[in-house]
């Protein structure tokens, strides 16, 4: 849905910007090829104007962002680096002739492109998408992609002010576990438990539900609030009988207590779900 959000909010913007100005035959054809989501007819027609006119405007902003609309929905890396690559190249270009259209659309997509390409380049993406704030542009995930690259960098007081923005205009399980993970980072435990819980309240995702109660059990151990810890790790274990992680946490608690005996037979149950279990391995035979 984020993929056909973005494709409108593409689509209204450029339609606009060409209906305010002179558009040439080319750039009314690649209007109509979005429309109809044809986004390799795109890039196939703007890579054939762009051999005549390597700084046509338009051109170069409908390349970029079908690449960036084709790259987002890929699902391996080796598929969507080279077409957000392309996107920065065709974007940034873009930005370097005078008074280009569409400058606060183009800043978005470049700051989320960035965003894409990882964490050494968040940096830019937090410029760029700051950039396209400034410049007056809002978007349903702006706030939601500002957290994530605040947080790429380790600036985690930044990340959470942008996912409470976020959760505030569309709270989800998955914005109240990234809440609950960045305050667990600043060392806000209590924060981190509310927002874990909020999530696990609000998830049907089993898979989510036991990250949130692995954290929880986490927060609870590093708190000494073991009765907790233990109530998180159980409650795992009745929903998953083959959590080895689970069953070698409630070791390390009975450790911290002063139970070896316990201990040991955590791990034990651990190391029988799982033989390759590295920390269960680590307390039983080292």
């Amino acid at each position: 849905m984020a993929v056909v959000g973005l494709a409108l909010g593409i689509f209204w913007a450029i339609s606009h910007f060409l209906r305010q100005g002179s558009s040439s035959p080319s750039q009314v054809s690649v209007l109509e090829l979005w429309n109809n989501g044809a986004y390799d007819d795109i890039l196939t027609n703007s890579k054939e104007e762009l051999k005549k006119n390597p700084l046509e405007a338009g051109m170069l902003i409908f390349s970029g962002f079908a690449n960036f609309h084709k790259g987002v929905a890929e699902d391996t890396i080796e598929k969507k680096l080279p077409l957000i690559n392309q996107t920065v190249i065709d974007l940034r270009k873009a930005l370097l002739l005078n008074n280009v259209p569409l400058q606060p659309e183009i800043h978005y997509i470049l700051g989320k492109a960035y965003f894409h390409k990882g964490k050494y380049y968040a940096d830019l993406a937090i410029f760029h998408l700051l950039k396209a704030q400034e410049l007056g542009y809002t978007a349903s995930d702006m706030n939601e992609y500002l957290g994530l690259s605040y947080s790429l960098v380790a600036r985690f007081s930044e990340a959470s002010t942008y996912f409470l923005k976020a959760v505030q205009s569309s709270p989800s399980d998955l914005l109240f576990w990234t809440l609950g993970q960045t305050y667990f980072q600043m060392q806000r435990y209590d924060d981190a438990v509310k927002y874990l819980r909020l999530s696990i309240a609000k998830t049907k995702s089993k898979p989510l539900e036991q990250r949130c109660r692995f954290l929880l059990g986490e927060i609870f151990t590093k708190t000494k609030q073991y009765d907790l810890a233990q109530a998180e790790y159980q409650t795992i274990l009745n929903k998953n009988s083959n959590s080895a992680d689970a069953h070698f946490y409630l070791g390390e608690i009975a450790l911290a207590q002063g139970n070896k005996d316990l201990a040991r037979t955590e791990w034990r149950r651990a190391f029988k779900i799982d033989p390759l279990h590295f920390n269960a391995n680590q307390r039983l035979f080292n």
